[in-house]
């Protein structure tokens, strides 16, 4: 991925995005740049974008649909599209087992089925004999059952090549400029207010500041 380390460093910015090398900081680059939005700078601590030591280099990258608050649902659901519609996504479906004696598992496969059909999501109980239609391995008399997403699916081929994507269409919009090895180390402000983000390169002039940066943030 090209990157703006070498440019000159940027005195100021309408908006910086501190880690912007996975999935959460590159989709705010995106989607900042489909809506016009310009002058933005994403600072990366690590030496390359995708990021090799954000949480997105050690995802799964399984999406499932089904959650139990309306907003979870929703916000999976556009993401599910955004990776279909850039042929980022294989559909395979999605399993959720439940042993043959475990009760409350099962009473909470079905709350979480009511929570799916209200919210908008394909899910449904299927019996033992269908999950072993689905996924043969699995010993048919251990199981009760199972909640079966039919939209469930993978990122593929990883989620770093979405990071890549998002991070170069908002370059090719001349929207967002990339810095690597340059984590923020702290922020400057006035009236309790942010004013500026500092690094080992200099502080960026700014009121708008993100923080992607996951398990290494503050």
């Amino acid at each position: 991925m090209s990157d703006s380390s070498n440019s000159k460093f940027p005195k100021e910015a309408e908006v910086v995005i501190v880690g912007v090398g996975g999935i959460v900081g590159s989709m705010l680059a995106y989607w900042l740049a489909e809506f016009g939005q310009k002058n933005v700078v994403g600072l990366e601590k690590s030496t390359i974008i995708p990021s090799d030591i954000a949480s997105t280099a050690h995802a799964s990258d399984f999406v499932y649909n089904t959650t139990h608050d309306k907003l979870g649902c929703w916000t999976t659901a556009f993401s599910r599209k955004f990776y279909e519609d850039n042929n980022f996504f294989l559909k395979k479906g999605g399993l959720e087992i439940c042993r043959i004696d475990d009760h409350e598992r099962w009473e909470e496969l079905k709350r979480k089925v009511a929570s799916g059909k209200a919210f908008g999501t394909n899910v449904r109980l299927i019996s033992a004999a269908e999950t072993v239609e689905k996924f043969p391995l699995i010993d048919e008399k251990s199981i009760k059952g199972a909640m079966w997403d039919p939209d469930a699916g993978l990122v593929v081929p990883r989620s770093q090549e979405v990071v890549n994507f998002a991070v170069e269409s908002a370059k090719e919009k001349e929207s967002l400029k990339t810095f690597t090895n340059t984590p923020a180390i702290g922020f400057e402000t006035e009236d309790r207010k942010i004013v500026g983000v500092k690094t080992d390169k200099g502080t960026i002039k700014t009121n708008k500041v993100v923080i992607a940066s996951g398990i290494w943030g503050p």
